[in-house]
């Protein structure tokens, strides 16, 4: 009777020893292509009692090998027991980009099974094509957003922020009633922090520009009747867009793209 792989996991090492739960990634540090960081390899065989050869594929996206553990002999106890294997692995792995990857296990030359490996690059831009669709579908569910500013002393401040979204274009009103987010008409650049409505969780974090809409654009006037519905508990009704024209601030922070 073949050997059957009951259960496998991957899972970063380091957040594993520091808090104690498996988090199911692959974490690379900075830009793709990137190495991965040292990483658990769990997994459990259930087979006839004998001594059987072991190597561990992770395959990209496409299907390609990044790497391979070299075959090492494991024994098992018999098709009454189910045989549980942890290994650390701290040879770094070469991650070209964010897709799905595929942990696969081989026993004596066959695949007997395979499991997804997902990669976390939170510091990589390129990381954002994959990050973002999940983000966009987010938004439009979402009504709420963070958003962290830099300061002029060198540190930021990070505020929830209602929004108007127009595709990857998020619109904020400053000041005049509305929210407290300083600085953010004099930066350049910001840092959105999107998180799933349904599943409470970071999705993660974008950078997006920002620049200021003038109020007598079209685009003002357009966003600002948008935001009419999405504001709550107004209490000037309609009136609002004179005190958002006259007293506030409208800007566009736009998503960038992988």
């Amino acid at each position: 009777m073949p050997v059957e792989l009951l259960s496998a996991m991957a899972y970063d090492a380091a957040t594993f020893d520091e808090q104690g739960y498996p988090d199911p990634v692959l974490k690379v540090v900075g830009e793709l292509p990137g190495t991965s960081r040292p990483f658990h390899v769990n997994r459990v065989y259930k087979g006839a009692q004998g001594r059987y050869e072991e190597s561990i594929l992770i395959l990209d996206g496409d299907d390609v090998v990044v790497w391979q553990r070299p075959w090492r002999f494991l024994e098992l106890r018999g098709q009454m027991f189910e045989d549980l294997f942890r290994d650390t692995i701290r040879t770094p792995v070469e991650i070209a980009d964010a897709q799905e990857h595929r942990l696969v296990f081989l026993i004596d030359g066959a695949e007997i099974g395979r499991v997804p490996l997902f990669i976390d690059a939170e510091q990589s831009a390129k990381a954002l094509g994959v990050v973002g669709d999940a983000a966009q579908t987010a938004l439009k569910k979402g009504s709420i957003a963070w958003v962290s500013i830099p300061q002029p002393d060198g540190g930021s401040v990070t505020r929830p922020v209602w929004y108007v979204q127009q595709g990857k274009d998020l619109y904020l009103i400053k000041g005049g009633g509305e929210m407290d987010l300083p600085n953010i008409e004099r930066t350049t650049r910001v840092d959105v922090h999107i998180k799933s409505k349904d599943v409470k969780a970071e999705i993660g974090i974008i950078p997006a520009d920002v620049r200021v809409v003038e109020s007598d654009t079209d685009e003002w006037d357009k966003v600002a009747a948008l935001g009419l519905g999405k504001r709550l508990n107004l209490l000037d009704g309609s009136d609002a867009l004179d005190r958002w024209r006259n007293d506030a601030t409208m800007v566009a922070l736009t998503l960038q793209p992988a």
